[in-house]
């Protein structure tokens, strides 16, 4: 990253404008409940490797067990994610309190990625495996849940506010 947006980033000066702590977690926590109750419902109206039709042929709840990393990466790797998910955590609270207050995009994006790590963290640690059930089978996209959803939303944000800050900061030095 440039010097600006890097500066912009940790400055010191507290801004105002910034992503309270209290909203910062209580939207890691509205990510974390609406992923595991969202997957405690499917559990408890579906078996596993079942499906029910949400838009036609289109876009189907597929009820199945993640051993995996994202989209089935390294099939048996558990323990990998677990410690993965804890590092990554760790990092995205340490990062928050560093950076994230003095822009409220930045909060927002590191606060979808914790409350998503989170969620599958509890699945990773409780089941061995992540529940997943959303499938965009229109598309024949791996089979996600509310945290993947959170955390690949979370990574968009946090692109377009670098890619933005980017594209400002070029137009400032133009003459």
């Amino acid at each position: 990253m440039t010097e600006s947006v890097l500066k912009s980033m940790s400055d010191d000066k507290k801004n105002e404008d910034g992503l309270r702590p209290a909203f910062f977690y209580i939207t890691v926590l509205l990510v974390f409940i609406g992923d595991q109750v969202s997957k405690a419902m499917i559990q408890q109206k579906m078996s596993f490797y079942t499906t029910r039709p949400i838009i036609g042929d289109k876009f189907e709840l597929y009820l199945t067990q993640n051993h995996g990393g994202a989209w089935g990466v390294l099939p048996s790797g558990n323990t990998l994610f677990v410690v993965f998910a804890l590092i990554a955590s760790i990092a995205l609270v340490f990062a928050y309190h560093k950076l994230a207050r003095h822009d409220v995009l930045i909060g927002a994006s590191f606060a979808l990625a914790l409350g998503g790590a989170l969620g599958n963290l509890l699945d990773r640690i409780r089941y061995g495996y992540v529940v997943d059930f959303f499938y965009a089978k229109i598309i024949n996209w791996p089979v996600f849940n509310v945290a993947d959803s959170a955390i690949s939303v979370g990574i968009v944000l946090l692109l377009w506010h670098y890619v933005r800050s980017m594209w400002l900061e070029s137009r400032e030095k133009a003459p």
